[in-house]
């Protein structure tokens, strides 16, 4: 039997990459690791990197696009076996740069960038002419399309006499007579200026910036144009921008692609925030006004989108802004014919009104407001319910609130679960409003009646918003008044779902509530519920008032003398389940 030394490791390496069978042949290549570690640093430098460089040039795996895709990827990890001889790996890897298969030229490019990340000192002798050759490559135009890749990582750790050529080198692939080679450019612009100086900037890539912002044929490299300005705004000053950058993002703004138009949109705020209130104030909103009327609804959708996160910038949207700029659009956004739009709208409302105040909302929004509670979209009346804690809150206790008041009585009944869901989720902000009298008077029953949803999510919503009114409004109110309520929903005669939820409930508002309380209201209710015709009843009895007993010190003299006999009882229950869990609540006696 051959020992580990006999063990020819790159012949079964070979005869493995030559197998017809491509699984074995691409879990081979997955496994390069182990060969170059078990052939050791010096072996896999003088035998095995001379391989595999050769084995990607030649019939038949020079044609096998899995195999070059998995050694494009292998050639990075093969940086930990070779003692530090990076460079012999630069070659293959531009090889496989140059490939037609677009996976296999990313993979390339991005093994190489990990090589030179992991060594910096190779990028100006190995890395930067690999650059310039696949740049000048004429033959096919894949091999440019991956030097535009290469660019940001090679001026990032290229000396400082190389730099003019790299920006040199790209502002000839800007202006390459090929699309995809202008486009891959473009699209590497934004990372290219994040290593430039800005004297660089300015000197030499600024002219090839606006070049390619009014490119004609191609969107998506007037769309990487805005996403350049974002990093360039950042970089200039406020004369700068107004030089430079500013006229790009406003005939964006109005550009005839609506992908580009999109694109200002949804990085509007970003676009704020680098060019700073200024710019923002005396140039960008008016652009924005036009964007919140474009005629194509994905971008108005996304310009009412953004007017929420613009509130939260460091130099935020005034209030006054607000209603120069913004809200003369919300009346026709409100009429908006696509429900996407009039959904955005509603999310946007309440940090809006927040910012307004209680005056302006009430003259300018109130309606607006009412209007998108009854709309017949319901993403549009979730999304607005969802802040009508916030809108009641600016709008104060007062008549105003009322007819608001009157819609969220209704939506607590609206057909789409995840409405009536939403308005249980904000009682409790709307309680601690409104008080005690007009929480009893107005949203109590509703809200009570959400215990008995037909759908579990609303009945479980209201039953963890309960605790909360109850911390809100105390124990005496929740002892003399809302648990007489919940009591009586334990009805024989209504659905055993509904009992089973007021024993989820109790626990709820057992935590405002003395021992001797739950004692003489829960209890008594628990004991019954043991004796339920339904299993389902007399198990969550049980698991409820283990509950009781380890959260609550309910005192022997109950436990033993009342809780314990009616458990006893259930220890030989007919179903199983019902069984376990008195045994368990029994165990529990023990403890108490």
């Amino acid at each position: 039997m051959a020992t580990n030394s006999e063990f020819d490791y790159l012949a079964f390496f070979k005869e493995e990459i030559r197998n017809e069978n491509a699984a074995i042949k691409i879990g081979a290549v997955n496994r390069l690791n182990l060969i170059a570690s078990a052939l050791g640093p010096s072996k896999t430098v003088s035998e095995l990197i001379p391989f595999v460089t050769m084995v990607v040039q030649e019939e038949p795996l020079c044609n096998d696009e899995e195999f070059l895709f998995s050694m494009a990827k292998q050639y990075a990890v093969l940086s930990d076996y070779i003692n530090g001889h990076d460079e012999l790996l630069i070659a293959p890897l531009e090889h496989l740069a140059a490939q037609e298969e677009t996976v296999i030229r990313d993979q390339a490019i991005n093994s190489l960038c990990k090589v030179v990340e992991r060594r910096p000192n190779l990028a100006p002798e190995y890395l930067v002419p690999t650059l310039h050759r696949l740049a000048t490559k004429s033959d096919f135009f894949t091999a440019r399309v991956s030097a535009c890749a290469l660019l940001p990582t090679a001026y990032r750790f290229a000396n400082e006499d190389q730099k003019a050529g790299l920006r040199k080198a790209y502002t000839t692939l800007c202006a390459d007579d090929t699309p995809m080679v202008r486009r891959a450019a473009a699209h590497k612009m934004r990372d290219l200026i994040s290593v430039c100086e800005k004297a660089e900037i300015l000197s030499d890539l600024i002219q090839v910036y606006r070049q390619l912002s009014q490119e004609d044929t191609q969107d998506t490299i007037r769309v990487a144009c805005v996403h350049t300005t974002l990093v360039m705004a950042n970089m200039l000053n406020l004369e700068e921008n107004r030089q430079h950058t500013l006229s790009v993002i406003k005939e964006a703004a109005e550009d005839r692609s609506w992908r580009v138009r999109l694109t200002v949109a949804k990085n509007f705020d970003q676009l704020c925030a680098a060019f700073g209130p200024e710019i923002m104030a005396t140039s960008l909103l008016q652009s924005f006004i036009q964007l919140m009327k474009d005629n194509e609804q994905e971008v108005r959708k996304e310009a009412v989108r953004v007017i929420e996160p613009c509130l939260l910038l460091v130099t935020p949207l005034s209030p006054e802004q607000l209603q120069q700029y913004i809200l003369p659009q919300f009346q026709s956004l409100g009429l908006d014919s696509a429900q996407p739009v009039r959904a955005a709208l509603a999310q946007v409302l309440g940090p809006v009104a927040k910012v307004l105040g209680r005056d302006v909302t009430q003259r300018q929004l109130l309606s607006l407001i009412s209007d998108l509670m009854k709309d017949e979209f319901h993403d549009v009346r979730l999304n607005i319910v969802s802040h009508a804690g916030l809108i009641c809150e600016v709008l104060s206790v007062d008549g105003l609130v009322h007819s608001l008041l009157h819609t969220i009585q209704n939506l607590i009944m609206d057909n789409h679960w995840r409405i009536r869901q939403s308005v249980v989720e904000q009682v409790p902000k709307l309680a601690r409003l409104f008080g005690v009298e007009m929480f009893q008077s107005k949203l109590e029953a509703l809200f009570l009646s959400s215990l008995r949803d037909s759908v579990h999510s609303v009945r479980q919503a209201a039953i963890q918003h309960l605790k909360e009114i109850a911390d809100t409004f105390g124990s005496q109110w929740t002892v003399e008044h809302l648990l007489p309520k919940l009591v009586e929903q334990y009805s024989q005669s209504a659905g055993y779902a509904n009992r089973v939820t007021t024993l989820h409930v109790l626990p709820q508002v057992s935590g405002v509530m003395t021992p001797d309380q739950i004692v003489q209201y829960i209890v008594p209710l628990l004991v019954k519920a043991t004796k339920d015709s339904v299993p389902n009843v007399r198990f969550c009895a049980c698991r409820t008032t283990m509950w009781m007993m380890e959260n609550h010190s309910l005192g022997s003299q109950c436990v033993n003398g009342t809780i314990k006999p009616a458990l006893v009882e259930l220890e030989h229950d007919s179903d199983i389940d019902v069984q376990y869990y008195a045994q368990r609540a029994i165990a529990q006696c023990g403890n108490a």
